[in-house]
């Protein structure tokens, strides 16, 4: 008998070394499944232009694992956020009452077409809702879709704006489009959203929030009951008060 083995009364270095030859046998025998480059070489069927079709197939599985291996990178993701990021401070500093200069407007254009290469990135790589991973199948995808799709109605109304008609309403002139536009500008405030895509704390954190929500069902009704009383009792004592009164705002 091994020297190991009569000291070993306890039997822990009989389990360690048990465990180690596990896991060095799960190595050798682990099962990979098999890539869709590897399941498409041994594909057959009996329809017409099969060597046509696989080879189509496959640019397009190339291009697919092109886009995730990029999507899946650590500068991707850092680049990403870096520009949510410049972008919330561009939008801190804009003056929407000002008309906006060109460079701006480049500006602005230039983190729409990044926003959508990185959506189009993802679709692509990802799948967009048939893959087992697809893109629509994470609903922190949504919000980025709804951004990136809000982007363009309002580029097009701008655009529309300044050739738009317009109209003489009291001291000033307003076009024809401004209400729209505003409304649309409106989405913009939900690009800062995206980081939460993009930091995996972040997205658990709002995960999570979102799962509480309907645990805070009763309590979020009785303090709506409470701010309604308050309101009622507000405007039945408070009524009148303010009215024909000169105010400074």
């Amino acid at each position: 008998m091994c020297n190991w083995k009569k000291k070993d009364v306890i039997g822990l270095k009989k389990n360690t070394y048990i465990k180690e030859i596990q896991r060095k046998n799960e190595n050798i025998l682990a099962i990979a499944p098999k890539t869709d480059l590897e399941k498409l070489e041994v594909q057959t069927d009996r329809f017409p232009l099969l060597a046509c079709r696989k080879s189509l197939k496959r640019v397009g599985i190339s291009i697919q694992v092109i886009c995730n291996s990029i999507i899946s990178t650590e500068w991707f993701n850092t680049m990403t956020i870096t520009v949510i990021l410049v972008n919330s401070l561009y939008m801190m500093f804009e003056n929407p009452t000002a008309e906006k200069p060109e460079i701006m407007t480049l500006i602005d254009d230039a983190f729409t077409y990044f926003y959508t290469v990185e959506m189009f990135l993802k679709i692509i790589g990802m799948g967009l809702i048939m893959d087992d991973n697809a893109y629509l199948k994470d609903t922190a995808n949504w919000l980025d879709c709804f951004v990136v799709v809000m982007s363009y109605p309002e580029k097009f109304t701008d655009q529309g704006a300044q050739t738009g008609f317009k109209q003489e309403v009291g001291p000033k002139e307003t076009t024809g489009s401004t209400s729209s536009l505003a409304s649309l500008r409106a989405f913009r405030v939900l690009r800062p959203l995206k980081s939460i895509n993009s930091i995996q704390g972040l997205k658990i954190l709002m995960s999570s929030i979102f799962a509480a929500l309907p645990l805070l069902g009763d309590t979020v009704i009785i303090l709506l009951f409470f701010f309604l009383m308050m309101a009622i009792a507000g405007s039945q004592l408070l009524s009148g008060r303010l009215k024909n009164r000169c105010v400074g705002i």
